[in-house]
């Protein structure tokens, strides 16, 4: 997602492809032949009656020398009506039209309330103002459909139900146009150029134009369609398009405009998906830029499965690090690897069978080595925010019980405490590691002050290409948030080890250690304060129960109640040293 501000030059369209060609005359013009006769009778009769002319009137008043009506009157010299009137078809970016107020902008001060309901908004970071951007005319129950942003472009529909237009706007200099849905598809975009497929009657044509900023085509060219929607994505130079039709994958280098295949899927007996990714933003890290071509293979069988293809642009080989498998820091010395799952998502009891604590290690990247991890980590949330590295590779950012921390590396591993602010922080991609974006705010940690609008609950959220423009989006009905099975974090260094161990702590007195998963349980023991207990197996093997009930899909992990799910009391089996087993609270539990 790239912001480069763009240079956008004049829309020309022109109209008379669109009427046809000039105007007929009007039928009023030849339909009244009797002014100009009449005004020619007049002036004869008058000549014939003066007394000096010879006594012959009825030779001379004879009204045949005039031109009859009926001669004059004919209206088949002039075009006809129904000529003129058959505009010539659209085709292609002859369907783009200027569409001046179709968005509505607004500028919000620092720490001001958002009191729209819609919008695409960007926060600018050193001046903490926020440019907002919403469709014209929406009330607060009219769909608010996102669309994509593309970089200095924001492209969105009419936010109707029943949306009839497609809408695009250019931040820099605010100029926006329109075109019908099911004429013309915007398939991607760079600073320079875009991508778009013409489509008939809003199906797939195989017909696609490349654009510059200024909306004048480029190129055009074609390939197979086969009735299938495509895909495509600029590359990070904005020198080539790569482009998905049906089972084929397209490199078009900007410059010729010219299509060539540079993957194609074997046969199939069944249904081929494949996607484009760049490799650099999934977590991956390559020798280059380059294309990561996932593909799906499906015919709900045992023949299922699923491909991974690495491209360079120029179609080259394009080489993967795959040695350690993770998040890699901007400087590719360290990598970080989750493990765990979320406690429940979506109202819907889940617990990881191997992991029920979540942690992330942070390993050396060149040998695998792991360096430290930290237990009860998380790294996403539903809502937006996943863990992420600092720009200075210094830190990688994570969640836990109580707020966000950062997991320093180099020479001191240690938890640095971030402000807790919903939906957590994500580290700027530059900024020496000091901006940090809570939903629609910006942390400055190096100044400790706070940037942006008050809180929006909703998102998504995003950074732009730098630490200066925060990005999000109000009107989106995204995922909840997920709850993670967490105790107070703590750093482990290797080796690792296998069992999983427990302190009892901050009770004042005791622990009581239950028989049963449950508050009225009977007391087998009281477990005082500094005890090491070990996570143990009931034996009792538990159905899992999806539609809300009190069952646990572990056997030694029970839930007491999902409703409401937040406020469900977690209970843990575990024995103590002496070898009493039994149920205990988990919030009165740490890591040892």
């Amino acid at each position: 997602m790239r912001l480069a501000p763009l240079a956008l030059a004049a829309l020309v369209l022109t109209l008379a492809a669109c009427t046809g060609g000039e105007p007929p005359p009007t039928p009023t013009a030849v339909a009244t032949p009797e002014a100009t006769p009449r005004a020619t009778a007049t002036a004869e009769a008058t000549a014939i009656a003066t007394p000096e002319v010879a006594s012959t009137p009825t030779a001379t008043a004879t009204p045949e020398a005039s031109p009859t009506p009926e001669a004059t009157a004919t209206p088949e010299a002039s075009p006809t009506p129904e000529a003129t009137a058959t505009p010539t078809p659209r085709r292609g970016l002859e369907w783009i039209e200027p569409a001046p107020g179709v968005f509505e902008h607004r500028t919000f001060g620092d720490g001001e309330a958002i009191d729209w309901t819609h919008g695409i908004f960007v926060l600018d970071v050193e001046t903490g103002l926020t440019e907002g951007y919403m469709v014209a005319g929406l009330e607060s129950n009219d769909h608010w459909y996102n669309g994509h942003r593309l970089d200095g472009w924001i492209a969105t529909e009419d936010g109707s139900w029943q949306a009839e237009w497609r809408l695009l706007l250019h931040r820099e200099t605010g100029r926006s146009w329109r075109w019908p849905l099911p004429a013309l598809s915007l398939m991607a975009a760079s600073d320079e150029h875009l991508l778009f497929e013409e489509l008939d009657d809003g199906k797939s044509t195989g017909s696609f134009i490349l654009a510059d900023s200024g909306l004048d085509e480029v190129a055009r060219f074609s390939v197979d369609a086969r009735d299938i929607h495509a895909h495509a994505l600029f590359s990070p130079d904005g020198l080539a398009v790569a482009l998905v039709v049906a089972d084929t994958v397209y490199t078009v280098p900007v410059e010729s405009g010219r299509p060539s295949v540079l993957f194609t899927a074997e046969p199939y007996d069944g249904e081929v998906e494949i996607w484009l990714q760049q490799c650099d933003t999934v977590g991956l890290r390559c020798d280059a830029a380059g294309l990561r071509v996932p593909v799906f293979y499906r015919n709900g069988g045992e023949t299922e499965r699923t491909e991974e293809h690495y491209f360079r642009w120029d179609g080259g080989a394009l080489r993967l690090h795959t040695a350690c498998p993770g998040t890699w820091s901007p400087d590719g010395r360290y990598v970080a690897v989750a493990h765990g799952a979320p406690y429940y998502a979506k109202y819907r009891g889940y617990l990881d069978l191997e992991s029920p604590w979540p942690s992330i290690t942070i390993a050396d990247a060149e040998t695998c080595a792991p360096i430290f991890r930290v237990r009860s980590a998380y790294w996403g949330q539903n809502v937006g925010w996943t863990a992420g590295w600092l720009s200075t590779s210094d830190g990688f950012v994570v969640g836990a019980r109580g707020g966000y921390m950062v997991a320093q590396v180099g020479a001191a591993q240690s938890l640095l405490p971030l402000p807790s602010n919903y939906p957590g922080p994500m580290p700027a991609p530059t900024g020496e590691g000091r901006y940090f974006g809570y939903g629609s705010r910006v942390y400055d940690a190096a100044e400790d002050r706070w940037r942006g609008p008050s809180d929006v609950e909703w998102g998504p959220f995003w950074w732009g290409d730098s630490h200066s423009e925060r990005w999000f989006s109000i009107g989106y009905w995204g995922e909840g948030r997920v709850r993670w099975l967490l105790l107070p974090p703590k750093i482990e260094y290797p080796p690792f080890a296998e069992e999983t161990a427990f302190r009892v702590t901050g009770t004042g007195s005791c622990l009581r250690l239950r028989e049963e998963p449950d508050a009225e349980s009977h007391v087998l023991d009281c477990l005082p304060d500094g005890e090491r207990l070990l996570f143990a197996d009931s034996g009792v093997e538990v159905e899992q129960n999806w539609s809300g009930g009190p069952a646990s899909p572990h056997s030694s992990i029970a839930l007491e109640h999902y409703d409401p799910p937040a406020s469900s009391r977690v209970w843990v089996y575990v024995r103590t040293e002496d070898g009493a087993e039994g149920w205990v609270s988990h919030d009165y539990l740490e890591h040892d």
